[in-house]
């Protein structure tokens, strides 16, 4: 049929084959530039799918799909009211209906509003806001005890 590799070169069937072939690496690119496009936007939906939940507050997947009901209990703080006093401890219980023991230790400060006040001016159903540590036996160590009014919707937090 041909004589030489110089005339099958200059054949219809050479150019042909030439076409589909960059025709099929043609197509190939793009399908593969395809791949990449959606690969980067699949996983970036991933990564945002898992971020929502530390950027939103919840805990997120649970370990072996248990649910974790309530989550874990703030060990580094309470807010709630006073409901029992035993210095240098008391007992606060906040909308979450969960009591907290809270130590005053000797570096503890105590304020309400701008002014810095004596542990003996914690009351009973006074409103508090604790920042402290958690210490071996349960409690938290308090760091700064802040004595406020009771918002006006306290007994709705604590009821939900």
């Amino acid at each position: 049929m041909y004589k030489n590799l110089k005339e099958f070169a200059q054949s219809k069937s050479f150019h042909g084959i030439l076409v589909g072939i960059s025709i099929a690496i043609v197509v190939l690119i793009i399908f593969q530039a395809g791949m990449f496009v959606g690969y980067r936007k699949a996983a970036f939906s991933y990564r945002m799918g898992d971020n929502y939940y530390r950027a939103f507050g919840d805990h997120g997947p649970r370990p072996f799909q248990v649910p974790l009901r309530g989550g874990f209990i703030e060990s580094h703080g309470a807010v709630g009211k006073i409901i029992s006093i035993n210095l240098p401890t008391f007992v606060v219980t906040g909308p979450d209906e969960v009591e907290k023991v809270i130590l005053i230790g000797d570096d503890t400060q105590i304020r309400s509003f701008d002014t810095t006040v004596p542990a003996s001016n914690l009351k009973v159903d006074n409103f508090t806001v604790i920042i402290g540590s958690p210490n071996e036996g349960s409690q938290i160590e308090a760091k700064l005890i802040r004595i406020l009014p009771a918002p006006p919707n306290m007994e709705k937090l604590n009821r939900n």
